[in-house]
């Protein structure tokens, strides 16, 4: 086994946790540490420790960190386990699980167990992605979301997305599913989700499994303020599927045809897609991930 840590993740926090972690991991002789010395260091780790033959990666940070070692573990082409271990700001893909996130000795039981489950992965513009990709207004977020360094989790999301109602401009897309259909227009958001949340709670896909062979595609087309207001207090709880704005379907790929190479949310970071056209798909079981009861 290997620990993967990201010190930087949950502002510090990952670089707070690592001292006990570290004596919790050698006290079952788990000793080889590799930190990341900077963004998406995360990959490049796990591919060389996949490579190597290791059989489970740990990787300690949050929904960004565990992405990055799922991307590298992928490249790998090798089947080698991954295990989690919280430290980030919102951790969603763990709750997916079911994991025991505010429990560092239970995880790290789970990491040194022999419990697994197979994972789907999605994929866009070539990227893999453990919990959700996105475009439009959560990329206006996260990108102000630095501006609130105070704040963790869901409250720092929703003190940073406040403003963005009023000022956000909206995305226009051509979207293309894979039986033929086709959506046009602006859209505030446009979210394929693979866990059931994202921003540290809210639920924009309940009933999203990582282990059903599909993604959950959420659609919501622009309105006004008060419209915007209102849509943003529902995707906190979970019942905006039926607002006329909304469309929720599950989709296996779907094409998706900008004006410009979008922004991106890829697990909870930013990256800009390299064209304006892009496929994303899902593979289904394509990731070991430790848990707490083996699924098989």
């Amino acid at each position: 086994m290997v620990l993967i840590a990201n010190p930087a993740a949950g502002r510090g926090r990952g670089g707070r946790l690592l001292p006990a972690v570290r004596a919790l991991l050698a006290t079952s002789g788990v000793t080889d540490v590799r930190l990341t010395d900077g963004p998406g260091d995360e990959r490049r780790l796990a591919r060389e420790a996949a490579a190597e033959g290791v059989a489970t990666i740990i990787a300690l940070g949050g929904d960004g960190t565990w992405g990055q070692a799922a991307r590298g573990i992928l490249e790998s082409r090798r089947d080698t386990r991954l295990a989690l271990l919280v430290a980030g700001t919102g951790n969603d893909f763990a709750y997916a699980l079911g994991l025991p996130v505010h429990d560092v000795r239970r995880m790290v039981d789970i990491a040194l167990g022999t419990n697994e489950q197979r994972v789907d992965v999605g994929v866009v513009d070539g990227l893999a992605f453990l919990n959700v990709a996105g475009f439009g207004f959560e990329t206006s977020v996260l990108e102000a979301a630095p501006r609130l360094p105070l704040l963790r989790g869901h409250l720092r999301y929703v003190a940073t997305a406040l403003p963005q109602l009023f000022t956000y401009r909206a995305i226009e897309a051509q979207i293309r599913f894979e039986d033929g259909r086709e959506a046009t227009g602006k859209f505030l958001a446009l979210i394929m989700a693979n866990g059931p949340r994202f921003g540290g709670g809210f639920r924009v896909a309940p009933g999203a499994s990582v282990r059903d062979g599909q993604l959950d595609f959420l659609t919501v087309r622009d309105g006004n303020v008060i419209r915007r207001a209102a849509l943003f207090a529902r995707v906190r709880f979970g019942t905006h599927a039926a607002e006329p704005e909304v469309a929720l379907r599950r989709v296996r790929e779907v094409r998706i045809q900008f004006q410009d190479p979008p922004l991106m949310d890829v697990d909870g970071e930013l990256v800009r897609a390299g064209a304006a056209e892009l496929d994303i798909t899902c593979m289904p079981r394509a990731l070991r991930v430790a848990c707490g009861v083996r699924i098989e």
